[in-house]
């Protein structure tokens, strides 16, 4: 028995035998770990791919993790807060396009609060009672996180970054600490969220042993989507010098983790095309059944009409749709609720 056919028996192996899979160049094990992912998502799947729209509401946060262009030391960056009829506006075009999910993503802005969220997103529930809400809002107590999920938040994404708590350390100032992520994380799980979470792959400092213990964290989390995000370097950053994420190395993880979680929604990130110009669709053809795209704001009556991203987004949509086609895939209108939540589903 190989390594591969370990992780389809056991659907978890050692930090050994991660390794074996993130480093052998046997072009025959390669290639029978991405067949395993692609079945796994044809059998669970039936290689149909959901689409999902992401809108960045805020970049104003606190922080100041050293990879991250939303640190609050990048006197560069132009800051914005979106108003209500903006995100409502974003999210109507997107709905038009066939998107069931809206992630609302942030930086840790406290302007946001429990009430301003909680209006938001019992009125986007009534406004689009069959979409799913996703936030991204970093960490917040369980109190607010609890609020937020009785206002109407189905899902909520928090990476972890790392499982390494020294290389955790070497990406953000020392007041921050990894047990924190991993508390809120448990916090959502219980509250009764679904779950996304993942890691960042190729950040600076980045050791194959750290992602061999980045997949025995997700184990643990046993989580119901999994985003990974790819390193790119950013300017206003610490890290801005730095080299982007090895595209072959987030690939083999797709395929890994798409073994290990065959009922999980996996995404496929919009960084990825900065990687490589398809990187979303080979993220697909390598176990991903999840694409997000960014949404795009209307104009506020006197603003000028913003034609440009309203176009270059259905142009994406269009590319997307065409590629994935071609290889047999089906981008469908769907929430894409996890599996991991459903009953009655063949392991």
């Amino acid at each position: 028995m190989d390594v591969v056919d370990a992780l389809m028996k056991n659907s978890a192996l050692t930090d050994d035998q991660y390794l074996e899979l993130l480093r052998t160049n046997d072009p025959t094990l390669r290639s029978k770990l991405f067949a395993a992912a692609q079945e796994a998502i044809t059998y669970l799947f039936h290689r149909k791919v959901y689409l999902q729209g992401v809108l960045d509401f805020t970049n104003h946060c606190p922080r100041n993790c050293f990879y991250c262009d939303l640190r609050a030391e990048n006197s560069d960056l132009k800051r914005f807060r979106l108003n209500w009829e903006q995100i409502r506006g974003a999210c109507r075009e997107a709905f038009k396009l066939g998107i069931r999910t809206f992630v609302l993503q942030s930086g840790e802005d406290q302007y946001y609060t429990d009430m301003i969220m909680g209006n938001l997103l019992s009125t986007l529930k009534q406004e689009f009672p069959e979409c799913a809400v996703e936030l991204a809002l970093g960490e917040r107590t369980k109190g607010s996180y609890n609020r937020m999920f009785k206002s109407g938040a189905d899902r909520y994404l928090l990476r972890f970054e790392t499982a390494d708590p020294l290389h955790f350390s070497r990406l953000h100032p020392p007041s921050f600490a990894l047990s924190t992520k991993i508390d809120c994380l448990n916090d959502l799980k219980t509250i009764g969220y679904e779950l996304d979470t993942g890691f960042i792959v190729g950040a600076p400092y980045e050791m194959p042993e750290y992602l061999a213990r980045d997949l025995t964290l997700l184990q643990e989390l046993s989580p119901d989507c999994i985003s990974l995000a790819p390193f790119l370097p950013r300017e206003g950053t610490t890290f801005r010098h730095q080299m982007p994420c090895n595209l072959e190395t987030f690939l083999r993880l797709i395929a890994i983790l798409r073994v290990m979680f065959p009922k999980a929604n996996i995404v496929a990130s919009p960084l990825l095309d900065k990687v490589h110009v398809q990187g979303q669709v080979m993220a697909v053809l390598s176990g991903a059944n999840v694409l997000r795209v960014t949404m795009t704001v209307p104009p506020m009556p006197g603003e000028p009409r913003r034609t440009y991203a309203q176009r270059s987004l259905l142009r994406k949509l269009q590319s997307l749709y065409s590629s994935l086609q071609s290889h047999e895939y089906e981008m469908v209108v769907d929430r894409g609720d996890s599996l991991t939540r459903k009953k009655n589903v063949l392991a």
